[in-house]
């Protein structure tokens, strides 16, 4: 949509922000929901661990996290997934209103739940796929930088792939057919070469944390982030479509 046409800049904020405060919502059921049993297993899992193989400098650690209950930490995480949540959606709305007009797509609708689709793939999926999320219990400290840098990393260079095969895909100097098929290829191609460049930063699943408890973990996860991506653009395309002006009692006789 260009700038010209679009609805004033305060509008789009508070739609932002109201579509992420549902997604934000949304995220915030999943996470007590999908995500916080296998949270808590890991966590017994671990505390278990630490009491049998740790010697008293460890456990008084645990002591001193205690003074934060669990039940304080996922009420505090909710409320995180909430704010962020309402951030991301001002963030994707200010997006939208500015490249809305380069996305694939007819509608206003269709632009955003392409903008939201895109931001699952680069945000979420793709550094899902390169560095898996890990529950308590799994992940070596000394390889915390490393995750890191390769998780922003990866971000980054999946946002410039996207871009890319936008960039073939609206290309003028193609016919449509090809256009299609170039943008493909050049998505398939792309996400394998950062597959293999990209360092695999994954730690190995310690001996006595179930994988199955890891991957539902992750599976829950990615849902949550899933459903949040979901939920935003959805709820931005709907408050985006045009509104027909309320027709009065005057015009209703008239045109009777």
């Amino acid at each position: 949509m260009s700038t010209a046409s679009a609805p004033p800049l305060g509008r789009t904020v508070g739609h932002g922000a109201l579509a992420g405060a549902v997604a934000g919502g949304l995220g915030a059921a999943a996470l007590s929901w999908l995500v916080e049993p296998s949270i808590r297993a890991a966590i017994a899992i671990e505390e278990a661990g630490s009491a049998h193989e740790h010697t008293a400098g460890p456990v008084h650690d645990h002591g001193a996290e205690a003074l934060v209950s669990r039940s304080e930490q996922v009420v505090l995480g909710l409320v995180t997934v909430l704010v962020v949540g309402v951030l991301v959606g001002i963030a994707f709305a200010l997006v939208h209103r500015f490249l809305g007009s380069r996305l694939p797509g007819r509608t206003t609708a269709g632009t955003t739940m392409t903008l939201a689709g895109l931001g699952f793939l680069t945000f979420t999926l793709a550094p899902a796929l390169v560095v898996p999320a890990n529950p308590p219990a799994v992940g070596d400290p000394a390889t915390v930088d490393l995750r890191t840098v390769t998780y922003l990393g990866t971000i980054v260079c999946a946002v410039g792939l996207a871009a890319l095969v936008l960039g073939v895909a609206r290309s003028g100097a193609l016919r449509p057919g090809t256009r299609a098929v170039a943008a493909v290829a050049v998505g398939v191609v792309g996400t394998a070469v950062l597959v293999a460049v990209l360092p695999h930063a994954a730690d190995p699943i310690p001996a006595n944390v179930p994988a199955d408890l890891v991957w539902e973990f992750r599976i829950a996860s990615l849902a949550q982030l899933g459903l949040m991506w979901l939920a935003l653009g959805a709820t931005c395309a709907w408050l985006g479509q045009p509104r027909s002006a309320p027709v009065s009692r005057a015009e209703h006789l008239v045109r009777a």
